[in-house]
């Protein structure tokens, strides 16, 4: 996962941590240890803060996967987490 650009994100867009640790569901401090690498972030996390950021499928590779998905699309990546019963 790429820390230093998603926090680039955060700050760019002047969010704040309570925002965001409210997106995923978690607590400030739950939120930051997923952003700075410490506890990874769950899939239906990771699509919540793309629907929040308004991110393509290929930023959300590069920033949470670090392009490690196969070339594909959100409907594409919905309908496998819906396979393993993720989302």
């Amino acid at each position: 996962m790429d820390s230093t650009r998603l926090r680039e994100l955060r700050a760019g867009r002047r969010v704040s941590l309570e925002k965001l640790a409210e997106v995923i569901g978690k607590s400030i401090v739950s939120y930051s240890k997923k952003e700075s690498g410490e506890v990874k972030f769950r899939p239906d996390e990771v699509i919540a803060l793309c629907k929040f950021y308004g991110l393509s499928y290929e930023e959300m590779n590069a920033i949470f996967y670090d392009n490690n998905l196969p070339n594909g699309n959100f409907e594409d990546l919905n309908k496998i987490l819906s396979g393993l019963g993720i989302l």
